[in-house]
C-alpha cells in the first residue's frame, strides 16, 4: 500500500485535533519529566512515542502532506546536529547531561525531538498562513516559538536533559536562544508553502536547508544577544 492521497485522507479539522493532541501530550510529559529529573530516558520515551504516532497517522490516512512535513522535519532535525556541535564545542554555552547514546555531540533523541517540535510548529504555521496569509502567519508563529522556548528550556533543565551557561539568560534560557527560535520559526510558513506541493524529495531538500538555517539563526542571534 503506497503513501499517497486517497479517500482515507482525514478532513482538516481532524488533522488539527491530532496535532493539538500530540502537542498537549508533549507539554504534559515535559512538565512531568521536569518534576522527576530522570534524564535521557524520559526525553527518549516521549520523543519516539510521538514520532511513532505521527508515522502511524500519516500511514493510516495516506496523508501525503503530513508525510512530507515529517520528512522535512526529520531532515532539519539531523542537520541541526551542526548547530548543536557549534553550541557545545564552539560557544560552550550548551551542556547535555551525560547518559544514553549520543550522535556526535548530541543525545540520540535530539534529531527526533527536533522532528517533533518542527512538525508541530510547521503545521501550526501552515494553518495560520491559510487563515491570515503567509506574512502575518510568519510573524505569529515566530512569536509563538520565541514565547514557548523559555518554558521548554526550564523543563529541560529540571528533567536533567540539558542546560546553558556562560551567556545572558532569562531564567534558564539564553537570550540568543529566544532570538534564534524566533528566526527559526519565522521561516516555517514559507517552507510549508513548498512542502505542501507534495514532492517528497523537495521536502527533504527544504528540510536540510531549514536545518542549516537553525544553525545560522542561532549564530546571528548569538552575535546580537550574547
Amino acid at each position: 500500500m503506497s503513501l499517497q492521497p486517497s479517500a482515507l485522507l482525514p478532513n482538516v479539522p481532524e488533522r488539527h485535533r491530532f496535532v493539538l493532541l500530540t502537542l498537549l501530550i508533549v507539554l504534559g510529559w515535559n512538565f512531568a519529566s521536569s518534576l522527576v529529573g530522570w534524564g535521557w530516558l524520559t526525553a527518549t520515551t516521549i520523543t519516539f512515542v510521538v514520532v511513532g504516532l505521527y508515522v502511524i497517522y500519516a500511514w493510516r490516512y495516506h496523508d501525503l502532506f503530513m508525510a512530507n512535513i515529517l520528512l522535512f522535519s526529520l531532515a532539519a532535525g539531523w542537520t541541526e546536529l551542526l548547530a548543536d556541535h557549534w553550541l557545545v564545542d564552539v560557544t560552550g554555552t550548551l551542556v547535555y547531561i551525560p547518559g544514553g547514546p549520543f550522535v556526535w555531540r548530541s543525545p540520540l533523541y535530539m534529531p527526533f525531538a527536533w522532528m517533533v517540535v518542527t512538525t508541530q510548529l510547521s503545521y501550526i504555521g501552515w494553518w495560520l498562513s491559510k487563515r491570515f496569509g503567509i506574512i502575518p502567519a510568519s510573524a505569529m508563529i515566530a512569536l509563538i516559538g520565541a514565547i514557548n522556548i523559555p518554558l521548554y528550556e526550564q523543563w529541560a533543565k529540571g528533567a536533567d536533559w540539558w542546560f546553558y551557561r556562560n551567556t545572558p539568560m532569562l531564567g534558564s534560557t539564553p537570550w540568543f536562544i529566544i532570538g534564534g527560535e524566533f528566526l527559526i520559526a519565522l521561516s516555517l510558513p514559507a517552507a510549508m508553502s513548498i512542502v505542501e506541493r507534495g514532492c517528497m524529495r523537495m521536502s527533504i531538500v527544504v528540510g536540510l536547508l531549514q536545518g542549516m538555517w537553525i544553525w545560522g539563526a542561532y549564530g546571528l542571534a548569538f552575535l546580537l544577544l550574547s
